[in-house]
């Protein structure tokens, strides 16, 4: 069967395909299509015409309308090859590269999406702290930097799709932003979400574990209990999607490490004092990054003493 036969209304129960209120009618109007197979594996279906790839960085959103697609990061330039030559089999372009921040897992593919209309969206401080990044990693010369820049909120249309961007503060960086895939209710929350893992926690780059709970915590209430995310980084691919008590689980382990942290200055015990006391933040054993560790701490430590 031709893929552009498949409805809407043919593949809700089988994906289990839910639409936000107002929505029902343009979705089951729209054509759903069949994910292609890249080079190499790690696309996945997430709901409707949204897909997550996963290679060699943080997690890749994919939709695709009957115009073009819409990349959400881009890993690194060998790693995201393989997702662009199963999307130059469709014979349609990438409309719209999306960013969620600027570190380099996410970023250093950008140049590999040679078309120069392909338009790159990101927050407005991501070109500043990608070309400091690049600048210190003597790679300045092996970037593309987004043009579509914006503070708070940007609409993006493709067809009949509409994605919203939010910015709602600094949490992991100073530049992150959430995608909003509307029609089929999946937002992309980049490095935002971190599963079963210690997150990167830079204060030079905006890390902010205060702001971040508080990102968290705004996602939760703008968007509903049917809607699906997908998380920059997972300690398995299969975890790189989830829920909203994802989110609310981020939440508590942020709040518990500054209460671990701020115990501990109280106390006046230093960072390695805490590595020889335990491996990990209280109640949260699932959350063991070694090489990690010791740069969150001192991180959490800087952000609560101002």
């Amino acid at each position: 069967m031709d893929r552009t036969q498949f409805l809407a209304t043919t593949f809700s129960a089988g994906l289990g395909l839910a639409v936000l209120p107002g929505l029902l009618s343009c979705t089951t109007s729209r054509v759903m299509y069949e994910p292609f197979v890249p080079g190499a594996g790690g696309l996945k279906k997430v709901r409707g015409n949204v897909s997550r790839f996963t290679n060699r960085g943080g997690t890749v959103g994919l939709l695709e309308t009957k115009d073009g697609f819409v990349v959400i990061d881009s890993q690194f330039p060998d790693a995201i090859q393989p997702l662009l030559d199963g999307i130059s089999t469709k014979g349609k372009p990438v409309l719209y590269l999306c960013n969620t921040h600027h570190h380099g897992d996410h970023t250093s593919g950008n140049i590999a999406f040679q078309d120069p209309n392909t338009k790159i969206v990101a927050h407005q401080r991501v070109p500043e702290l990608q070309r400091l990044a690049a600048e210190k990693s003597n790679k300045l010369n092996e970037q593309r930097y987004p043009t579509v820049l914006f503070d708070k909120e940007h609409l993006i249309k493709a067809g009949n799709e509409r994605i919203t961007a939010y910015h709602f503060g600094n949490g992991h960086t100073y530049g992150d932003v959430m995608y909003h895939f509307e029609n089929d209710n999946v937002v992309h929350m980049g490095d935002l979400m971190f599963i079963n893992l210690i997150p990167v926690y830079r204060t030079a780059d905006g890390s902010d574990s205060r702001s971040w709970i508080r990102v968290l915590e705004k996602a939760q209430t703008v968007f509903d209990n049917d809607t699906m995310f997908v998380f920059g980084h997972a300690n398995t691919p299969e975890l790189t999607t989830g829920r909203k008590a994802d989110l609310a689980e981020m939440a508590r382990f942020l709040e518990a490490s500054n209460q671990y942290v701020q115990k501990a200055i109280s106390e006046n015990k230093s960072t390695d004092e805490l590595l020889k006391q335990s491996t990990h933040i209280p109640g949260f054993a699932n959350r063991i990054t070694p090489d990690r560790y010791r740069a969150f701490l001192d991180g959490i430590r800087q952000t609560l003493a101002g």
